[in-house]
């Protein structure tokens, strides 16, 4: 391939970023509406994790599948397909006054993460110098961090006017116009498209447990991230009284100090602690975040601050996988379908946890139940590290 030069190099990289943003934006925009989304449709705490579940649910299944058939279809084409997607879920729950619309349209925004989140490395990887690639890898890692903050921090500002479908105007708008970027500035992809699976690669990214052992650790930072992101705006306001405002602020610094953390691990790699020590750190921190914030009886100004302080030591899993799965993959052609296995497993978090969070909470009727769980899945993950990561360490 043709070298590009580095202001092109930059400039597709920062409409991939956008692209990533997106996804991050549509799947945090729930998260400050969901008060008022709650009240309108009538929905108990369960429905509204599953509401928040959605976004993931066909992750589960397609992920090694979108990545065996990336290098058949085409980086461009997925990412616009990802783009599409959103606008398209967005219009539909937009556009509807049932339940059910919700569901089918978080569902839509969620393909489109899936496919964006593996679309979107290798595009970077394609067309940037190897010299130069880990400064552009950082800023792609930035994505997700930076789409969830974006919605949280506009969102005292158009939600107040324009209700929740204000929120979700914007989204579209914003899907829309990473569309028309992605179709005018990424190169056009140059193989014919094509569905066809490669059977060996996916029998031998099927044959490789480490993932699964990744995406079982990805999958609990997920579920940290998103109860986070989807209902400490309800709790902020009913159960610590704080101003819709306030929250919204303190959630969006979360998601875009979470930026700093992920550059703070990728650092921490290269200068050589392995990614087990920092996943250790993040499962250390993530349950005395869960015991202040939930079950104790600090100030609310302590709690407030701990999700703030605490998003530097709960970004440390996905630059440690993403790197481990580099480590792990024999050729390059490998690590999108290595990516999606991972991801896809990773999605069970996002699904399972805020519904099993949301329906635990209200069974027993305590916000407390929702640190225990910090506690209980940090411990797991913590023996998978021990047990399984650390060898995981040493062999590659």
């Amino acid at each position: 391939m043709t070298l590009l030069s580095v202001r092109r190099q930059w400039l597709i990289t920062t409409i991939t970023v956008l692209c990533g943003a997106v996804c991050g934006t549509h799947i945090a925009k729930l998260g400050p509406s969901m008060t008022l989304i709650i009240s309108e449709y009538s929905m108990s705490l369960t429905e509204a994790g599953v509401l928040a579940s959605t976004f993931t649910l066909l992750t589960i299944f397609v992920g090694a599948l979108v990545g065996n058939l990336m290098p058949q279809i085409g980086v461009k084409r997925l990412i616009c397909s990802a783009m599409m997607l959103s606008t398209i879920g967005g219009i539909v729950a937009l556009a509807s006054s049932d339940y059910e619309a919700l569901i089918i349209g978080r569902a839509l925004e969620g393909i489109g993460l899936i496919i964006m989140m593996i679309a979107g490395p290798t595009a970077v990887s394609m067309f940037t110098a190897l010299d130069s690639r880990a400064k552009h890898m950082g800023l792609w890692a930035a994505f997700m961090p930076l789409g969830t903050g974006l919605s949280f921090l506009l969102a005292p500002y158009i939600i107040p006017t324009d209700g929740w479908r204000g929120l979700w105007l914007f989204s579209i708008i914003f899907s829309a116009t990473s569309l028309l970027s992605a179709l005018t500035f990424i190169p056009n992809d140059k193989q014919p498209i094509s569905f066809s699976i490669d059977n060996r690669k996916l029998r031998k990214t099927l044959a490789q447990t480490p993932l699964i052992w990744l995406g079982i650790i990805f999958a609990m930072h997920s579920l940290v991230f998103h109860v986070i992101l989807q209902f400490i705006p309800v709790y902020g306001t009913q159960s610590l009284h704080a101003s819709f405002t306030t929250i919204s602020l303190v959630v969006g610094a979360f998601c875009i100090l979470n930026v700093f953390g992920n550059l703070i691990a990728g650092n921490a790699i290269h200068r050589g602690i392995s990614p087990s020590r920092l996943i250790q750190l993040q499962f250390v921190a993530a349950p005395i975040l869960g015991l202040i914030v939930f079950t104790s009886n600090f100030p609310d100004i302590v709690k407030l601050g701990t999700i703030i302080l605490g998003a530097f030591f709960t970004s440390m899993v996905p630059t440690s996988c993403f790197t481990l799965i580099a480590k792990l993959a024999d050729e390059p052609a490998d690590i999108p379908a290595y990516n999606g296995l991972m991801l896809q497993v990773q999605g069970a978090g996002i699904l399972f946890g805020p519904s099993l969070t949301g329906w635990a909470v209200e069974f027993f009727n305590s916000w407390s139940v929702a640190g225990i769980i910090f506690v209980a899945g940090s411990a797991a993950i913590l023996l998978v590290v021990y047990v399984k990561l650390r060898v995981l360490d040493d062999d590659i």
